[in-house]
């Protein structure tokens, strides 16, 4: 569901050469479209089907996006691309790049105890610290605060896609960067003083 069509076609499952008896695939094999797949080996996914008349039924394969035709044609052409293009190798490279500019961004300002940018080039992931080397929430949402000031909407990763250029990680990065120093002040008088609202909280909680 997260990983297929990002590090590999179709999946990390061919990347490390495991055949699983089921996967689930979500929209990112329509390019966001509303499609999903349930895969299988044939002897496990017949456990679910509707030739073995007389014996139980062990799974339900449903059709929620059964009406979306529209949605069909989306999974042809995503497959059409990435077995005609390097859809997969653009999408690393961008990552890779992306990770690269930030990691020196993050040296520059010294800030390598508080701020990691995780080597995840399908999907960079950023770490953000309070003063104590501990990740936390409100010096996440203050860098979000400041990136989305800069015009870069973000909630602490960058998702790759065939569209970005290096132009759009330069100008990622540029915001990155320019973030920075408030990140900075913030360590030394709390991000309270320079966050507008409160900060965002983890969605499963047990307390609103």
């Amino acid at each position: 569901m997260i990983t297929g069509f990002k590090t590999a076609l179709p999946g990390t499952s061919k990347l490390r050469g495991v055949v699983p008896d089921l996967s689930t695939w979500g929209k990112g094999m329509g390019n966001g479209f509303s499609i999903c797949a349930l895969t299988g080996t044939r002897e496990v996914m017949e456990l679910g089907g509707i030739r073995r008349e007389g014996q139980e039924k062990l799974f339900l394969i449903s059709t929620t996006h059964g009406a979306e035709s529209h949605t069909l044609a989306a999974g042809l052409a995503v497959l059409h691309a990435f077995t005609s293009q390097d859809v997969i190798g653009h999408n690393l490279a961008i990552g890779d790049r992306l990770v690269s500019h930030c990691r020196n961004a993050v040296k520059s300002a010294r800030l390598q105890e508080n701020i990691e940018v995780v080597a995840c080039p399908w999907q960079p992931l950023f770490m953000f610290k309070n003063a104590g080397g501990e990740i936390d929430n409100g010096f996440r949402t203050l860098m979000l605060q400041e990136m989305i000031a800069r015009g870069v909407l973000f909630q602490g990763i960058f998702s790759p896609c065939f569209s970005h250029d290096s132009a759009d990680v330069d100008y990622f990065t540029e915001a990155f960067a320019d973030s920075l120093p408030v990140y900075a002040r913030a360590l030394e008088d709390g991000f309270e003083k320079h966050l507008v609202g409160p900060p965002t909280r983890p969605v499963f909680r047990k307390l609103l």
